[in-house]
């Protein structure tokens, strides 16, 4: 039997300012939540993987997929749901890893620019 491929969500509407029913929970509950975005988007960074599946409803047999030129984007988001809920542990380590991220890229971009000299 093949299996159904899944559905795919936007992720913008699970990390959002306007989604209210979804921020009174995550205002008691978000923690977890919010580490384990952390960490995957961190991993998947490290790891150049082109996308990942950042929320999955396995009940509906959907997901919700990020795409690499997303990653900073996912983080920036996180940063603004997690000021205005007050979550401001949660804050330092989202700005740590955005420094990582920069750091990162300006080291792969960086190319030697050695002058040719002939003798």
């Amino acid at each position: 039997m093949k299996k159904r491929p899944l559905a795919n969500v936007e992720w913008r509407k699970y990390i959002s300012l306007n989604n209210n029913t979804l921020n009174l929970y995550l205002t008691e509950y978000g923690d977890d939540h919010f580490n384990n975005i952390i960490h995957i988007i961190s991993q998947a960074h490290t790891n150049k993987f082109p996308s990942i599946i950042l929320f999955e409803f396995t009940k509906l047999d959907i997901v919700s997929v990020v795409e690499q030129k997303d990653y900073a984007e996912v983080l920036q988001r996180l940063l603004n749901l997690c000021e205005r809920l007050e979550k401001y542990e949660i804050c330092s380590e989202i700005v740590e890893v955005q420094r990582l991220m920069k750091f990162r890229k300006k080291q792969t971009i960086k190319k030697s620019h050695k002058k040719l000299t002939i003798n």
